[in-house]
């Protein structure tokens, strides 16, 4: 796994208290280790799993107690962990969410600390095998185009937003919510309500979207992108987005597409420095017991 952090510097970061100020370390001494509470995920989602197995290592492995709580996604998970009066103090999120919520609230990023990576989600567009639309510099130029996405809060439609926010020509895309598998499937129909459908998950974890492209793959294509538009970093300095060929079942093409970290979150000012040394040894020690190299 590539690491996001060297490993000093994560030790450094998460024994760092001397900063905090003192209203911070005023409420962190009420604090016990049933304060640990993670914002992870959808239940039965990629980061609810994640989060279940960092509670259990937590547990047997650190003395650590963790509190573990469902969410819509990666921005409610922004809004907790920064949310002064929310318990949330550890949490999820894409790069791309967590970077574009600080983009829009500057001056909280010094309470955060990025832990580990929790691997690769990645894009997925699906568009008709008729389509003209063949990789992002047709995305770029299209102006009538109707992309489908699952629902104005999920992970996709932040990273849809923040896409744009890279790349303004894609604004003149329009955005159709609601059954993505279904609107797909209706793509070639005469009263079609979508071009393109698009999707972001784990390279592995084939959405049903991604799975029924492939079984019908002369109705269908998976659009081209890469990041040389996308120029922006994280505040760590790591790129946000990288290209990946995606490799598929056969007889399936690789999907050239991009993709980008998980990440765990930290917010120091709501953890004692108690729990802040159990979480470093968590991360140097046990890490590949909670997330195991893909």
């Amino acid at each position: 796994m590539n690491r996001i952090f060297p490993r000093t510097l994560l030790v450094g970061l998460l024994a760092f208290g001397t900063t905090v100020s003192v209203s911070a370390q005023e409420s962190n001494a009420s604090l016990t280790a049933k304060d640990v509470v993670l914002s992870s995920g959808q239940e039965g989602g990629g980061y609810w799993s994640a989060a279940k197995r960092l509670q259990s290592v937590a547990s047997k492995r650190a003395d650590l107690a963790v509190e573990v709580l469902p969410s819509a996604g990666s921005l409610e998970n922004m809004e907790k962990i920064l949310d002064d009066a929310s318990p949330v103090n550890l949490a999820f999120s894409q790069a791309d969410a967590a970077q574009s919520f600080l983009d829009n609230h500057p001056g909280q990023i010094e309470k955060l600390d990025l832990l580990e990576s929790i691997g690769q989600e990645c894009v997925f567009i699906v568009t008709s095998s008729d389509s003209e639309i063949r990789n992002e510099k047709d995305l770029r130029a299209a102006t009538d185009l109707r992309l489908g996405i699952s629902s104005a809060t999920s992970g996709v439609a932040v990273t849809f937003d923040y896409m744009k926010s890279e790349i303004p020509d894609m604004g003149d895309i329009s955005v159709v919510y609601g059954d993505t598998l279904q609107a797909m499937k209706d793509i070639n129909a005469p009263d079609a309500t979508v071009d393109a459908v698009m999707m972001v998950h784990r390279p592995r974890a084939h959405s049903p979207e991604v799975e029924y492209a492939l079984a019908n793959s002369d109705q269908y294509r998976f659009v081209e992108l890469n990041d040389e538009m996308f120029l922006q970093s994280m505040w760590n300095g790591s790129k946000i987005y990288r290209t990946m060929n995606l490799a598929m079942p056969e007889p399936s093409e690789p999907v050239k597409t991009l993709c980008m970290r998980g990440v765990l979150l930290a917010n120091k000012q709501k953890l004692t420095i108690e729990q802040r040394n159990k979480l470093s040894d968590l991360m140097l020690y046990h890490w590949m017991e909670i997330y195991p190299t893909q």
